[in-house]
């Protein structure tokens, strides 16, 4: 296992056998000389320790690029504040969903690119005018920024494609001008017009393309459509990786890709891989996708053969180039039911400070019949001021989250919940300062 240090404002420490050791002036020197978006690439978890930075819990489940602009440490301060002192829960982070269309058809798709929630919802929550998408985000702003939290994370993932909200350009420099927020964009990109693009690179902290496959056959038969290629995409990105480069982003804008496991990509993911370090991509999740209906997860093993290559893949990793491989290299797929609900928080902290926009309607989260159902909305967005204080005030936010999590049978942010939970949870049973370090190797 590689070295693993830990930071936390300017300090260093390295992590050795569960105990917190103090390292040479250089080293910490050379730590702290890390931008934050290598923070991000070489994250690895969080450490949580007393004031005497004795370390009472390690949560390794966590990667830096998932929190990015933000970090783990801004997610802990928030619960160890509103465990320690009744602090209010602020919106750190928001994902919008904000198209219902896409040109692509990928075959795992949750969204059916676009089609289930379009049977569910009402198509005019979809119809965002510029004005009144503004309005919403600055409901959110202000409600945080009361709250004592400035530069929420702002997710733009469309249920489609991104690419086709008209405005994107404006919206983006909106919110990252205007509001401070930390802006990530999840797409194909394979819409993006020149102004769009520009606004991304200029404005955007962490723009991540996605691949429906890493081969251009693969590519082509699991996007379902023939107009955007493999090769256009990796064009498109080496186009975003200029841009960047030409206005001087280069250390402040991370670039990364995500890509899923498949069957046929058993001796594809070296070669993906080092073509995109090539290209100039700083960080790569390649992931599990849901496992298909009707099937069993252990029914699709992962080969030695893949294991090796994707462990080869995650050797590459260093301060400059990120490559994420799965937590368990055991099967090809996951599956998202948890047999047990006990290993869910008794609270849905996710609902406080992570909620889902899904067109005009502020929900839950973004599990699908959570997010399609107008039971778990707060509210719907109109343009009156501060109308987000009555969708989230006490009473509605109890109303609308009464029966989560305990009916869950899964959960899309477990491990953020879990994060939030354990600090709480070690924050009223101990009764102590701590303090949080972030895990790097």
């Amino acid at each position: 296992m590689a070295e693993r240090f830990i930071l936390s404002n300017n300090s260093v420490r390295k992590l050795i056998n569960g105990r917190i050791v103090r390292i040479d002036e250089q080293t910490t020197a050379s730590l702290n000389a890390l931008t934050k978006k290598q923070k991000a690439i070489r994250s690895r978890g969080i450490i949580i320790a007393d004031a005497q930075e004795n370390l009472i819990m390690q949560i390794d489940k966590q990667l830096g690029q998932h929190f990015f602009p933000l970090s783990m440490i801004d997610y802990a301060n928030v619960a160890y504040q509103n465990a320690r002192n009744g602090a209010p829960f602020p919106i750190i982070s928001v994902d919008s969903h904000d198209v219902l269309h896409c040109d692509f058809a990928c075959k795992d798709c949750l969204s059916g690119a676009g089609k289930n929630i379009e049977k569910a919802c009402n198509n005019y929550n979809f119809n965002l005018p510029i004005e009144l998408y503004k309005h919403m985000l600055q409901e959110i702003s202000n409600y945080s920024t009361k709250r004592g939290f400035h530069n929420v994370r702002f997710e733009q993932s469309g249920e489609g494609n991104p690419d086709l909200y008209k405005s994107r350009a404006k919206l983006i420099e909106f919110a990252k001008q205007k509001l401070g927020m930390g802006i990530v964009y999840v797409s194909s990109g394979s819409k993006l017009d020149n102004s769009q693009l520009s606004s991304l690179v200029e404005n955007v902290d962490f723009i991540r393309i996605s691949f429906p496959g890493i081969s251009p056959e693969a590519y082509q038969n699991y996007s379902g459509q023939t107009s955007f290629t493999f090769k256009d995409s990796i064009k498109n990105l080496e186009k975003i990786i200029s841009e960047r480069d030409k206005i001087g982003r280069k250390e402040t804008l991370l670039v990364g890709v995500r890509a899923t496991l498949r069957p046929e990509h058993e001796n594809e993911y070296l070669p993906f891989v080092r073509l995109l370090n090539e290209v100039g991509i700083d960080a790569i999740q390649l992931s599990k996708v849901l496992i298909p209906d009707k099937e069993r997860v252990d029914a699709h093993p992962l080969k030695q053969n893949e294991i090796n290559n994707l462990l080869e893949c995650s050797a590459l990793s260093n301060s400059y180039f990120g490559v994420q491989v799965p937590h368990d290299l055991d099967f090809l797929y996951y599956g998202r039911v948890i047999d047990k609900n006990t290993d869910f928080p008794v609270t849905c902290y996710s609902a406080h400070i992570q909620p889902v926009l899904a067109g005009r309607d502020l929900c839950v989260c973004t599990k699908s019949d959570v997010m399609y159902s107008s039971q778990y909305s707060f509210g719907q967005f109109t343009g009156k001021k501060d109308e987000i204080e009555s969708f989230l005030s006490p009473e509605n936010f109890k109303k609308t989250t009464r029966d989560l999590p305990r009916a869950c049978s899964s959960c899309c942010s477990i491990f953020d919940n879990l994060l939030v939970h354990n600090v709480v949870t070690l924050t009223k049973m101990l009764n102590r300062d701590l303090q949080f370090w972030e895990m790097i190797e």
